[in-house]
């Protein structure tokens, strides 16, 4: 029986349990029409791909057609006698991915002026399929009212300079006044200033002598009245000495006028001082004799008369040295009021000096600012100036900006793919004419959220179109987008082969550059993507429905023995394909025979969950 004839009897009608077994059917006519290694790998391919097929659906046909099934399955079951095997071999693995995507260009380009404002189109040159290079002109824009504009503007910045040419001329004259008129302010407080500088020196000057004049008057003071004080110490002793004289005459005046008595000691004949028989001294009252005190008396007044004499000289003197000194007093008084007032005239001078700087100062202060505000002036006219003279060029500048861009050239080689404009239109949108590069070609695609993360830029893709037929293009993935560019509905019909659901989900964009070039590719056809996400050379493989997994979440499989036993053999899981699975680890050896899996409940069940709940199936 033809494979055609097969997928018919999969009509999935309530007929479907009725008389023929399809299980058995297929297995009859794949043993007239294949060769034993070709059965082998269709019954497996039946055990899969079939299966998987008929359980999706299942799954859209009524409660009926799932009890079907099961009968087929049951009955399928009692006519096994031996289980199916195959062998564990090395092979070549390949992850995939596959999109529809839509072939566009690698280079494309919307031509249209930058303008400003919309003009008329005046002519177009080219038409949709011609070749172009860059540089080449697309089309003209009538700019005649541009044109009338920038000639206004001109005229205004002509007359603009004119006016900022007078205007420089009066902020330079008023300078040059203001320079003048404060260097004759200057140069006067300069005069004042010197004058009273002069009278500061000559205030000095009298200040000096007044000084010297006050230290010469106060060393003369100072002289007198050492003098005086001399001569008053000399006068003190002359009438200390009269004084002394006077009570020594009084003195020897009194003893004379009353001598009295004393006790003397005897003297005998011979003059011998006398004592009595114990040996004491015999005395005697005598009056005394006053002789002596004569003659001291008359001393005393000669030299009374000679200190008298002393006195009266010393008393002279004293007053002559007491009104020298008076008089140097006075002149020392003389000299101090004279320092004073040359300190009054000095410190009035140093006020004029004071007052001339400062007046020099703010003068000078004043003309700076002035001359500084002219030249300040002079500066914001002359930026004022440019500022005008800049916005009226400027204003130009972008006219003659606008007005360069009356002809809109081709920004690179390629092809008219859509020309937007026809002349006498005002057009003023984007891709008045788009060229594309329709020898450098991508296919771009939209994947579905679940898979995206699957997808890296570098990968290699497998590229098909019905135009190139069976030939097989190259390219590798160039861009991924990291955002979804939009929301897609996925809604599958009753002939899908995936369970039917409506969901929205994000896609995002993924450009691939086709390397391999070939003629009959187009822009806008759609592209057959087949993405290798991951690859795996000469590995051991095992069907993926022969893989189990224990209640410790360990995988294995079953393995027939040369004895004709089975026994689970562990092993660590890698990469998978539609059918195959790497094996990474585990006890499993290359060459040994692993035992098929039956479909039964668990399995499809299993099956519709790797579908994914989208309908689409996605990868672990």
């Amino acid at each position: 029986m033809k494979l055609k004839e097969i997928l018919n009897k999969l009509n999935f009608t309530n007929k479907l349990y009725e008389e023929e077994f399809l299980d058995e059917e297929i297995d009859e006519s794949l043993d007239e029409e294949m060769s034993a290694k070709d059965r082998t790998f269709f019954k497996k391919m039946n055990k899969k791909v079939v299966a998987c097929m008929i359980i999706a659906a299942l799954v859209i046909s009524s409660v009926a057609g799932v009890a079907g099934f099961k009968y087929v399955k049951a009955k399928g079951q009692d006519s096994e006698s031996e289980p199916i095997t195959i062998e564990a071999t090395k092979q070549n693995i390949e992850k995939t991915l596959s999109a529809t995507g839509t072939i566009i260009s690698a280079e494309e380009s919307g031509q249209f002026a930058t303008t400003t404002s919309s003009y008329p189109v005046e002519e177009v040159y080219v038409k949709v399929g011609d070749v172009v290079k860059k540089g080449d002109p697309l089309y003209k824009l009538d700019m005649t009212t541009m044109e009338q504009t920038l000639s206004y503007q001109q005229q205004a910045l002509n007359i603009q300079n004119q006016q900022n040419e007078i205007s420089q001329q009066n902020a330079n004259q008023a300078l040059a006044d203001a320079q003048r008129n404060g260097a004759n302010q200057i140069n006067d407080s300069n005069r004042n200033l010197e004058s009273a500088k002069q009278d500061q020196n000559t205030a000095n000057r009298n200040k000096q002598n007044a000084n010297n004049s006050l230290t010469a008057a106060s060393n003369s003071e100072n002289d007198a009245k050492k003098e005086m004080d001399a001569a008053s110490a000399t006068l003190s002793s002359a009438q200390q000495k009269v004084d002394n004289l006077n009570s020594k005459i009084t003195d020897l005046q009194n003893q004379i006028n009353n001598p009295g008595t004393e006790q003397v000691q005897k003297t005998d004949e011979n003059g011998q001082l006398m004592v009595d028989a114990e040996g004491n001294p015999v005395y005697e009252t005598k009056t005394k004799d006053t002789a002596d005190l004569q003659n001291q008396l008359s001393q005393a007044k000669t030299d009374l008369e000679t200190a008298k004499t002393e006195l009266s000289n010393a008393q002279s003197d004293f007053e002559s040295k007491h009104t020298a000194y008076k008089n140097a007093v006075a002149a020392t008084e003389s000299a101090k009021q004279s320092v004073q007032s040359a300190g009054d005239s000095v410190s009035s001078a140093n006020r004029s000096v004071e007052s001339a700087q400062s007046s020099l100062n703010n003068t000078t202060d004043s003309a700076n600012s002035n001359v500084y505000t002219q030249s300040q002036a002079i500066k914001s006219n002359e930026l004022s100036s440019k500022s005008n003279t800049l916005s009226a060029q400027q204003e130009i500048e972008k006219s003659q900006e606008e007005l360069s861009k009356a002809t809109v050239y081709a920004s690179q080689d390629g092809t008219v793919t859509n020309v937007n404009i026809v002349k006498g239109q005002t057009y003023s949108g984007t891709d008045a004419v788009v060229i594309d590069n329709v020898t450098s070609l991508k296919a771009t695609a939209d994947i579905d959220e679940a898979q995206i993360p699957s997808v890296q830029v570098g990968q290699k893709v497998q590229i098909k179109t019905d135009a190139t037929g069976d030939e097989v293009l190259n390219g590798t993935v160039v861009f991924v987008s990291p955002t979804a560019t939009k929301n897609s509905t996925k809604t599958t019909d009753a002939t899908s082969t995936t369970a039917s659901v409506s969901k929205s989900r994000a896609t995002y964009r993924v450009d691939v550059q086709i390397e391999d070039a070939n003629e009959n590719l187009r822009l806008g056809m759609t592209a057959k993507m087949t993405f290798i996400t991951a690859s795996s050379e000469n590995a051991i493989a095992v069907p993926s429905s022969d893989i189990k997994t224990s209640d410790d979440g360990s995988k294995y499989v079953v393995i027939q023995t040369k004895d004709g036993s089975t026994k689970n053999v562990t092993v660590t899981t890698g990469i998978s394909d539609d059918f195959y699975t790497e094996i990474t680890g585990g006890d499993l050896k290359e060459g040994e025979m692993i035992v098929e899996s039956d479909i039964d409940e668990n399995s499809a069940d299993a099956t519709l969950e790797s579908m994914g709940t989208d309908g689409g199936i996605y990868f672990e």
